[in-house]
């Protein structure tokens, strides 16, 4: 094995010793890890999606390597990250032969008695899980579920109060030697190759672009807030839908950004400045009758309520692979009953006319459709806006439900994160 592949096998065990120990995201734990800046962009790469990998295939490699649950060890956590390179093909270095080979690590799932238990070891995702997703996507299941432990696409979305139209950006990325393809969906995304660190690039420092997945830039799409329109992101933690509406909006009008977060209102704060977005007004909902007054007031009189809404994160293992392991099944209730606390929220703000936009990053039905289908039964003045007539249908269609309805892509048909949107109106009469 050659030093570079050691160096990177080292850092990535590191990296994911940490994630697992603190529950936290590769890049959030990277951004800490000083002693890893001095790799090459390509290094840095490899070691992202090495770490990123193990922590999705945790499960599974956990019970390849003997089920050991105990908290890691930095031995533990590099046998994770050999294990991980050996299912894929790669030979084992001389000092780990005690390592199950590739074949063995099969057999060992495959000698699993239960089913049910081969299916979620096997996938790596927890058992209360295995029943949704086959629900979810029958026959197809494998297939979704093995796109989601694929790396994840490098896509930006143009700011156009800083860079004008996408291809000015594609222009500035080639000079800058950033190779990147315009994105197949969502007309602001661009599809990056290589592994430059797009971070240090004077595009990024002028503002010109932001780290975001084509799904969810679709979802800023659907949501089309009228020219000088007022929008309440009324989940909006670090801002990133928030800075898109901003974009769209040329700077007019208003958004006002919500989160329970203060941590996260801090974060779009900071990104604000680089954007230069002005028309966002940022509001920590921190329980104050001020806050809850200024944000009820707003409301009422918004063009677009946009419920970007804490749910499971299943459209985005790619990225987040840890999201997996952070929810169990009681826990998947109470998401459902805070998605429809804050559902019936917004939909008592709606003002006739206006627009209430419902997006999750999650490919369940409970947590996207039967929601929606759960608002409208108890809220019957409200009438579902179908996509198709908001986008059109050239770009609707590939994205949408039969019927043009509802936003639905998925990693293994559409190659960007799973993500669901819907859009209702309260009728003006």
């Amino acid at each position: 094995m050659h030093e570079a592949d050691s160096n990177i096998i080292t850092s990535a065990s590191r990296v994911v010793e940490r994630c697992l120990a603190e529950r936290r995201g590769t890049s959030h734990v990277m951004a800490s890890m000083p002693e890893l800046r001095p790799a090459s962009g390509d290094e840095l790469a490899q070691i992202v999606r090495l770490a990123t990998r193990v922590i999705g295939a945790q499960r599974r490699l956990q019970f390849a390597l003997g089920n050991d649950r105990s908290r890691l060890s930095s031995g533990r956590s590099r046998d994770l990250v050999v294990a991980s390179l050996v299912e894929a093909g790669h030979s084992r270095p001389p000092d780990l032969d005690y390592l199950p080979s590739a074949e063995e690590m099969q057999n060992r799932l495959q000698a699993i008695a239960d089913p049910k238990e081969r299916f979620a070891v096997s996938h790596s995702i927890p058992d209360w899980l295995v029943a949704p997703l086959r629900e979810a996507f029958g026959d197809d299941v494998d297939a979704v579920l093995q796109a989601l432990g694929q790396a994840a696409p490098r896509t930006l979305r143009v700011n156009t109060l800083r860079s004008g139209s996408r291809e000015q950006l594609l222009d500035r990325l080639v000079e800058e030697g950033i190779d990147a393809v315009p994105a197949r969906y969502a007309s602001t995304a661009v599809h990056v190759t290589g592994h430059a660190d797009l971070f240090q690039t004077e595009a990024f420092l002028d503002g010109c672009f932001e780290q975001q997945d084509e799904a969810s830039q679709l979802a800023i799409l659907a949501t089309a807030p009228p020219p000088g329109g007022k929008v309440l992101d009324l989940c909006c933690g670090s801002g990133g839908k928030t800075l898109g509406l901003a974009s769209m909006l040329s700077n007019r009008g208003v958004i006002l950004a919500s989160d329970i977060h203060e941590a996260r209102i801090r974060d779009l704060q900071k990104r604000l400045p680089r954007t230069g977005a002005h028309n966002v007004q940022p509001l920590h909902v921190d329980g104050s009758k001020r806050a809850e007054q200024t944000l009820t007031q707003f409301a009422r009189h918004a063009d677009r309520i946009l419920i970007d809404a804490p749910c499971t994160g299943t459209g985005s293992w790619r990225r987040r692979p840890q999201a997996r392991w952070n929810i169990d099944a009681p826990g998947f209730a109470a998401m459902q009953q805070t998605q429809q606390d804050l559902l019936l929220r917004a939909a008592d703000w709606l003002r006739p006319g206006a627009r209430l936009v419902y997006a999750t990053c999650s490919l369940l039905p409970a947590e996207n459709e039967r929601q929606v289908e759960w608002l409208c039964q108890r809220r019957p003045e409200l009438e579902q806006v179908r996509l198709v007539e908001i986008l059109g249908g050239t770009v609707a269609r590939p994205i949408c439900d039969g019927s043009g309805t509802w936003l639905s892509v998925r990693p293994d048909q559409h190659g960007c994160d799973g993500f669901f949107v819907a859009v209702l109106r309260r009728r003006r009469s």
